[in-house]
């Protein structure tokens, strides 16, 4: 039987280090390989899995995992860099109470942190908290649409520090999204609503340097149709701009990324004639398409894009995963870089020699050089599960992997990245049933790259 720990001690259970077995031999292809830093491979005892990172003051790093005992709850913790030391762990809510999802995060310029996150009993609202770096709770807000349950998925915050929150609600015959901006203070400075018969989706969102905010997501049409939309607000929530990508393949913006006056928007099309295709469109903050590209994946049955970032010279990079490869009908994690000017700069879908191997890269970031970091699982056909990150030059070249020792394990995948430094990332997720244990747990990974 599981034992159950009080629910602030589950906090304080992020010190609980579960040594990492020996990994499997690396493959040749990648000739460098990954050093782990203080810490290594981490279990956050008591929690299901990592829900979010984001940067805090002073070379920290905020943690943000769900918690199971005695209800659902959000456990922070501010992390050093250097050594990878819990300097504060609070929870949401403080005492056991209504459960709640945390579904994103995000830090200002002052190191305060935001917290979305969904109720899961009575009505299922959205609720976002706002903390203090040394976590008090400065205060707290809610958004009911009235319609059903309400799910926050994204949020960004601008430089005056007012924090935007994009998500979905429950609505008759599909669901609506909404995009809700409070102030630093807590104020309500507007609420937009994305309103058609069927399915709306706004899961991704972004602010410029004059705060102006760009929402991704789709829309859904009758006759199975779809449309992509990347919509503009001031920061004042007048509506700048629209741009719409129309198929009946039923694209869909997942990502969106803003980089000086461009963004960047990924995603996916999930339907005929384009099963296999992964997406990304370049916009200039005036709602100007510079370009589009798709990269059609063969002998593929569908595809998904799970994580996009832009490097310094403006070249996006997707990661994902190809569903339904070949005659066995594995899955791959697949890394797609694009030019700054649009097409394919190059592609890489992760082959093990195991061909029953199915994986996916979950998230992926880039250094200051141009270097690929990816990270995600990898599953075997004897429920073995390795967590696995590799690093790809900035020109494709594999260049090192890691990846845990497989064990019995119903799942296990990193979702969530940050690249710290040059070489040096963080990376978090889930283990499963796994390294002596039977329940979910959050796992955290500190290290860096051995090699150029």
């Amino acid at each position: 039987m599981r034992i159950r720990i009080p629910i602030l001690a589950a906090v304080a259970a992020v010190l609980l280090l579960a040594p990492a077995a020996p990994a499997p031999a690396v493959p040749p292809q990648f000739p460098h390989s990954w050093a782990p830093l203080t810490g290594g491979l981490r279990q956050i005892k008591d929690t299901l899995d990592t829900r979010a990172f984001c940067k805090g003051p002073s070379g920290t790093v905020y943690e943000v995992a769900l918690g199971q005992t005695p209800a659902y709850y959000a456990a922070v913790a501010r992390i050093r860099v250097s050594d990878g030391k819990v300097v504060r762990a609070w929870t949401y809510p403080g005492t056991p109470g209504a459960g709640v999802i945390p579904r994103a995060a995000a830090s200002d310029g002052a190191g305060n942190l935001f917290l979305a996150l969904e109720t899961v009993s009575g009505r299922r609202d959205w609720v976002v908290v706002k903390y203090s770096p040394v976590g008090t709770r400065l205060w707290r807000r809610s958004y009911d649409s009235g319609n059903g349950q309400d799910t926050p998925y994204g949020m960004a915050v601008d430089r005056r520090g007012d924090v935007i929150v994009v998500g979905t609600s429950e609505a008759a015959g599909g669901y609506d999204a909404a995009v809700v901006k409070w102030s630093a203070g807590g104020a309500l400075r507007w609420k937009r609503v994305v309103s058609r018969p069927g399915l709306d989706l706004i899961e991704a969102v972004a602010v410029d340097a004059d705060g102006n905010v760009y929402a991704a997501g789709d829309r859904g049409e009758s006759g199975g149709a779809g449309t992509a939309i990347l919509r503009s607000y001031t920061s004042g929530g007048k509506v700048r701009w629209t741009a719409t990508a129309v198929s009946p393949a039923m694209p869909a913006w997942r990502h969106v990324v803003v980089r000086g006056k461009r963004v960047y928007v990924a995603g996916q099309s999930t339907g005929v004639p384009s099963t296999n295709a992964l997406m990304a469109m370049k916009y200039t903050t005036a709602g100007v398409r510079a370009w589009s590209d798709i990269r059609t994946l063969t002998f593929a049955n569908g595809a998904w894009a799970e994580s996009l970032a832009v490097d310094r010279a403006g070249a996006p990079v997707v990661a994902g995963v190809v569903y339904g490869i070949g005659v066995s009908g594995e899955d791959q994690g697949v890394v797609w870089k694009l030019t700054p000017a649009g097409g394919t700069a190059w592609h890489s879908e992760f082959e093990d020699v195991d061909f029953q191997f199915d994986g996916s890269f979950k998230a992926v970031g880039v250094d200051s050089a141009g270097r690929i970091y990816a990270a995600g699982g990898k599953y075997y056909s004897d429920q073995t599960a390795n967590l696995l990150m590799v690093r790809y030059s900035a020109g494709g070249s594999a260049q090192a992997m890691w990846r845990s020792d497989g064990q019995q394990s119903g799942y296990c995948a990193f979702t969530d990245l940050l690249v710290l430094s040059d070489s040096q990332v963080l990376a978090a997720g889930q283990v499963q049933g796994w390294v002596g244990g039977v329940n979910a747990d959050a796992c955290v990974y500190r290290a860096k790259t051995t090699g150029p």
